[in-house]
């Protein structure tokens, strides 16, 4: 490509430089054309430098004696030469800046493939971290069932109890330990099917906690990274369940709120947000700030909240792509969390994936509201 837009230069200045000398006294016609054909060509493929000087320099020269030749014929005046160098600085300004775009773009283009790079080895740091913690404690609670299952005297019983407590404890630790390592990190980004993800996540919670779980999903799909959504619903759901009761109906919902926005959240049927909650969760308030600060820091605790890093970690996720976390109450006067996300990628996840440019709208997934029951 560099090569065929030299070459094209070349042929343009040369052919130009045969209609000066054949038109006496409308040299300024093919000599603008020609500049106007050199900043084209090395606008849409640069090449390298020797080429760049040698270009400049060879037609300068040329038509400049060209210019000087008819001066001296009495066709032109002094004053028309002027024109050489002052079209020589404006084209040493494009080339400067075009080379200046090129050097930036390679230097973001390394940095998105290092990103890549990182993310990728830090998703198999998570993996393996995960196998690594989950296996073992997967174990000691198989032998501690094992244990609990001989007659035991009363207060044995009770040691047992609070030790598979404590593994049941440290079992969650492990996930959410796990959980923020994939919130956090630039996965590769893909087109999801954010319908499905919810009512898989939904499937996957109802078989381990008792909820009246159900799906309302309407929002089609999105440009991001699933392992990122599927460990900030997580978070969310998680956070509905320690605050719900067994029978309570805890919602997860894919809902379109613009041409370009989704809201993906999670709504119970537990007790809701205290007010100063909410105040802060309400537009323009802490709890949909992209920034440090926000929902996890500075909010009313209770006695069933914990460290608070996980909805900080929902906030930082969706900021990352533009977007907010909401607070709300839902259908049943419990609390409802949405992350508000573009559906379409943020300029730097589009120097991240070529993909992106032939993501097409997706028509709405009109599934509705799933009703999951357990046993």
């Amino acid at each position: 490509m560099r090569n065929r837009m030299l070459w094209v230069s070349v042929g343009v200045a040369t052919v130009c430089s045969a209609a000066m000398i054949a038109l006496p006294g409308s040299e300024t016609v093919p000599y603008h054309v020609a500049w106007a054909t050199f900043a084209l060509c090395f606008g849409l493929a640069p090449w390298s430098p020797v080429a760049t000087w040698w270009t400049l320099g060879g037609f300068t020269v040329a038509t400049g004696s060209i210019l000087v030749h008819r001066v001296l014929d009495g066709v032109l005046e002094w004053q028309e030469t002027t024109e050489v160098p002052l079209m020589l600085t404006l084209m040493l300004l494009m080339v400067w800046h075009v080379r200046r775009r090129q050097s930036a773009l390679a230097a973001f283009t390394a940095l998105a493939d290092r990103e890549r790079e990182a993310a990728r080895t830090r998703e198999v740091l998570t993996q393996r971290t995960s196998h690594e913690m989950r296996s073992p404690l997967t174990i000691a609670r198989g032998y501690l069932e094992a244990i609990a299952a001989k007659p035991l005297d009363a207060e044995v019983a009770a040691d047992v109890r609070v030790v598979e407590e404590e593994l049941a404890r440290l079992t969650r630790v492990c996930e959410r330990l796990v959980r923020s390592m994939r919130v956090t990190a630039d996965l590769d980004m893909s087109r999801v099917d954010v319908d499905a993800l919810v009512r898989s996540t939904a499937e996957r919670w109802s078989t381990v906690v008792d909820r009246d779980w159900r799906v309302d999903a309407w929002g089609g799909s999105l440009w991001g990274s699933p392992e990122r959504l599927r460990a900030c619903l997580d978070t969310l759901v998680e956070n509905a369940v320690r605050y719900t009761r067994e029978g309570d109906t805890v919602e997860l919902f894919v809902r379109l709120t613009g041409d370009e926005t989704i809201a993906i959240g999670v709504a119970d049927s537990g007790p809701g947000f205290a007010p100063e909650v909410l105040a802060a969760g309400a537009p323009g308030g802490a709890g949909t700030q992209t920034g440090s600060d926000g929902l996890g820091a500075g909010l009313v605790r209770d006695e069933l909240s914990q460290t608070g890093l996980g909805i900080s970690l929902v906030r930082d996720a969706a900021g990352r792509r533009g977007g907010r976390v909401q607070l709300g109450t839902s259908r049943w006067g419990g609390a409802e969390v949405a992350m508000v996300v573009p559906r379409r990628p943020s300029v730097h996840e589009q120097l991240g994936s070529a993909a992106v440019a032939a993501f097409p709208p997706h028509p709405r997934d009109e599934v509705g509201e799933v009703r999951i029951t357990t046993h």
